[in-house]
C-alpha cells in the first residue's frame, strides 16, 4: 500500500496503522463488544482517522460506528473516495470530515491537505 510505504520511508511522515477489513463478528452481536473496546482504545490513541471509501464501504455498520466514535472522541477525521462513484457512508454527512482529493505524502505529513 502506498501510504504504508511513505510512512516507512520517511520519519517526517506520520506513523500509520491500517484496518482494511471488516471484523469477523457481526456488528450487533455479543462478540462485537471486545472488538469495539479495542477499536475505541486505538482511536483514542491516534491523532486522527482516515476513512478510505470503496464501493462497499457505505454498507458497513462498523464504518459508521467508527466514524461516530472518532467524532465523539474529537479526533481529526479525513476521508477519501477510491472511486468517484463510491457512496459516502451516512455517518460522514454529519461528521464533516476533511476530504482528500489525492494521496500527496508531503501534504499529509505537513497536515496541509
Amino acid at each position: 500500500m502506498q501510504l504504508s510505504d511513505w510512512s516507512a520511508a520517511s520519519w517526517d511522515f506520520p506513523a500509520l496503522s491500517f484496518h482494511d477489513q471488516q471484523p469477523a463478528v457481526a456488528f450487533d452481536s455479543r462478540q462485537a463488544r471486545p472488538v469495539k473496546r479495542q477499536l475505541r482504545r486505538e482511536i483514542k490513541a491516534t491523532q486522527g482517522v482516515l476513512v478510505v471509501i470503496s464501493r462497499e464501504t457505505w454498507q458497513s455498520e462498523w464504518v459508521n460506528w467508527e466514524i461516530n466514535t472518532v467524532v465523539q472522541q474529537d479526533k481529526q477525521l479525513l476521508a477519501v473516495k477510491l472511486d468517484a462513484t463510491s457512496i459516502t457512508p451516512l455517518a460522514l454527512f454529519e461528521a464533516d470530515p476533511l476530504w482528500i482529493n489525492s494521496f500527496d505524502p508531503h501534504a499529509l505529513a505537513q497536515g496541509s491537505i
